[in-house]
């Protein structure tokens, strides 16, 4: 009886396991051949298992029936899959292996069903034991080898070896390195399979019961094929050794264990009753509860940390606070590439205003041309993160190929990260190679690409704080305040449409902030504009800033979809600013030839509008939802419109206007806003934020509390200037 828990318990196991396996492989083709796979391995076992449960009190010829069923499964998957092993990550038709795989389909639906031999019947015998009946081959002297005998070992222990000599020889003429390791990774799962299965096999002779569960000594093929799909790491010796001690400690061992555990409870317990599977559940229990605390406290420990850095990379990267001494960021910086990523060396090289990107320290300078042809093909195509097997073998940047490469033998370097902001170049990280010895593959990369941000705003802050004859002794925060606040600005498209006047005022609170306003042309006939703050102060909500208001340009070059867009912002703010960070504000697109606002408001706490027709201003949204709250936003906002006329004006704040408060602690609020804007619609739009930025001091009688933003855009009246 304790097979046929087995069968049940590895059937509901396999089938859960592929709910997740399409998380495990790269491409669509392979996540559904392999949920394939494990979803007919596990139905295999499945029907294993509920024919040993219907020998107890099913009729004998259902029993039969559904025996045959299971045991023509398990050939089809050893044939299938087989093939799926053989022809691995492979383009290729391959007809003769599939004329083979029917063929042996069919032979063995042949030799279950119709030779009479294979399967006589499916009973429980006197001792309770399930047993396959059939007839005999040949009898020996331990044991009698019948059909089914001959049977499971041409399909589990046959083709397997077969496939095996197939593997090695594809490996052997692969030049692919991934693949070739891809290829002895599912090689190596054959051989366990075999073993797995040789060991089964002779323990029959002792113990009938265990032909049983020939069928999984198929898992190891199975979890080769999907380690091989979703790793993209190419060894080392430094990885297969800790790979291997890793197996052994934390896979092998509690195996072992629980097997010798299993074999003492059931040599001393003569009944097989209840206590005895009690007595197997609580071994396995407890074995396995201590190896899942050794595997957590062991995990991130020398040799046996996972090669998977991404999680404490991330922390140490993300929890840099960059109101530390410059030497300490970079060494925090430096630490944990070398720690986690395994570079031999790192150096930082910044836009030094020369025409070349220039190490920040004096210990090897280097200087790298800004204009060079590699640079710009890189931009051209977007991609920031250069791999070394990315130079090598992309078609884009072929006609640029050799420049890279003598780029990184210069720098002694394998890849490197290009710091962009659009297409201004802010500096490069160069990556020496690792220690290990393995290149720098798919799984770098995409760490990389996820930390981009990260790594941005070490570049920028390198660039603006350290150079020492620029900040000299002059507070760094305010100095790093004033360049942060310059540098938006002047990237800021001004509106130039007759149509409008645009102005604005921004005053940080505190010397440094997270609040700005940026104005971007989409063409002759649309301007874009964001207006918001990020949460925090300091440096850190300034560095913020710059890297948000940098990602959303980045994005208006991919998508039009003006939604989509602010979707997009919101993802980048929870995954590629630092945990608990939002932005209030207000997305907008004036579009000239229709004297229309689009807008999507994400928490900005009013926008105001004064009709010059009824000589009154009204609020037209109030708070809306901010951004990097809800991982998914798309249906919390939504884009408005409202058209403008002549004379109108469209007022847009923080909340450092509405929320500030006098000396008896009365709010400004948004009536006073509105009686404001209606004192001073006749001056241009600049001189209102101006005028309103003036009463604000004039009403709190101290020093702002919070960051005062306002953005004013005026609609004018062209025919009656033109007049």
């Amino acid at each position: 009886m304790v097979f046929m828990f087995i069968n049940l318990f590895a059937g509901a196991a396999l089938m859960l396991f592929s709910f997740t396996s399409d998380h495990v492989a790269t491409g669509q083709k392979e996540e559904t051949s392999i949920t394939n796979h494990i979803l007919m391995l596990s139905c295999v076992t499945l029907m294993i298992g509920v024919c040993m449960v219907l020998c107890y009190f099913a009729p004998k010829f259902l029993c039969k029936l559904v025996g045959r069923v299971a045991l023509i499964l398990m050939a089809w998957f050893c044939t299938n899959f087989c093939k799926a092993l053989i022809t691995y990550k492979s383009t290729k038709r391959h007809t003769f292996l599939t004329i083979i795989q029917w063929v042996l389909n069919v032979a063995a639906f042949v030799v279950v069903f119709m030779s009479g031999k294979a399967v006589l019947g499916i009973e429980n015998n006197a001792n309770g034991l399930f047993t396959i009946l059939s007839a005999t081959i040949f009898s020996g002297k331990f044991m009698d080898f019948t059909w089914i005998d001959a049977y499971y070992l041409f399909f589990i222990g046959g083709i397997q070896f077969v496939t095996f000599l197939l593997i090695l020889i594809r490996a052997e003429h692969s030049k692919d390195k991934l693949l070739r390791q891809s290829l002895v990774t599912i090689s190596l799962g054959v051989v366990v399979t075999w073993i797995l299965f040789a060991l089964l096999m002779f323990g029959s002779i002792y113990q009938p019961s265990l032909r049983n569960i020939f069928v999984l000594s198929l898992v190891p093929e199975l979890m080769g094929l999907v380690y091989s799909a979703a790793n993209s790491q190419i060894w080392g010796r430094k990885l297969v050794q800790r790979t291997s001690l890793r197996v052994l400690i934390f896979y092998v061992a509690p195996a072992l264990l629980i097997a010798g555990g299993f074999c003492i409870i059931y040599l001393s317990m003569q009944e097989r009753n209840a206590a005895f599977f009690i007595a197997c559940v609580v071994v396995s229990t407890i074995v396995l509860a201590v190896w899942t605390f050794l595997n957590m406290r062991l995990s991130t420990v020398g040799i046996l940390r996972d090669g998977k850095y991404e999680k404490p990379f991330t922390e140490i990267l993300t929890s840099i606070d960059f109101g530390e001494k410059s030497e300490d960021i970079e060494n925090t910086v430096k630490d944990a590439f070398k720690k986690y990523v395994e570079a031999s060396s790192l150096r930082i090289a910044i836009d030094a205003g020369t025409g070349f990107l220039e190490t920040v320290d004096d210990e090897e300078k280097i200087a790298v041309p800004i204009d060079q042809t590699g640079f710009d093909v890189l931009l051209n195509i977007k991609h920031s993160i250069v791999l070394r097997s990315f130079i090598e073998k992309d078609y884009q940047v072929k006609e640029v190929k050799d420049s890279l490469l003598q780029m990184l033998d210069e720098n002694k370097a394998d890849s490197f990260i290009l710091l962009n902001e659009g297409r201004r170049i802010v500096g490069a990280i160069f990556l020496g190679p690792k220690t290990s010895g393995d290149p720098y593959n798919s799984y770098d990369y995409k760490v990389f690409t996820k930390l981009y941000s990260t790594f941005f705003v070490v570049g920028y802050y390198m660039k603006n704080m350290m150079n020492e004859s620029v900040v000299g002794t002059v507070n760094r925060e305010i100095r790093m305040s004033s360049q942060i606040i310059t540098s938006i600005q002047e990237n800021m498209d001004y509106i130039s449409n007759p149509k409008l006047d645009c102005g604005y005022r921004m005053v940080p609170a505190h010397n440094i902030g997270g609040e700005f306003i940026d104005m971007i042309r989409l063409n002759d006939t649309r301007h874009m504009f964001v207006i918001g703050a990020l949460s925090g102060k300091g440096i850190a909500a300034s560095m913020s800033m710059v890297i948000l208001k940098s990602v959303i340009r980045t994005n208006l070059a991919e998508t039009k979809d003006f939604k989509l867009l602010v979707e997009k912002t919101n993802s980048f703010i929870r995954t590629g600013l630092p945990k608990g960070t939002f932005f209030s504000g207000l997305f907008g697109i004036i579009d000239f030839a229709t004297d229309t606002l689009y807008y999507i408001n994400c928490g900005a706490p009013a926008l105001f509008m004064y009709t010059r027709l009824y000589n009154n201003v009204i609020e037209i949204q109030g708070e809306g939802h901010v951004l990097g709250f809800a991982k998914d936003i798309s249906n919390l906002i939504r884009v408005k419109k409202v058209k403008i006329a002549d004379g109108d004006i469209i007022l847009a704040c923080t909340d450092g206007l509405i929320e500030a408060k006098s000396l008896r602690g009365e709010s400004y609020g948004k009536t006073r806003v509105q009686s404001q804007i209606m004192e001073n619609a006749s001056y241009p739009a600049d001189k209102m934020g101006q005028f309103i930025y003036q009463n604000l001091q004039e009403f709190s009688s101290k020093a702002l509390e919070d960051d005062y933003t306002v953005l004013v855009i005026k609609q004018m009246d062209v025919s009656k200037d033109t007049k």
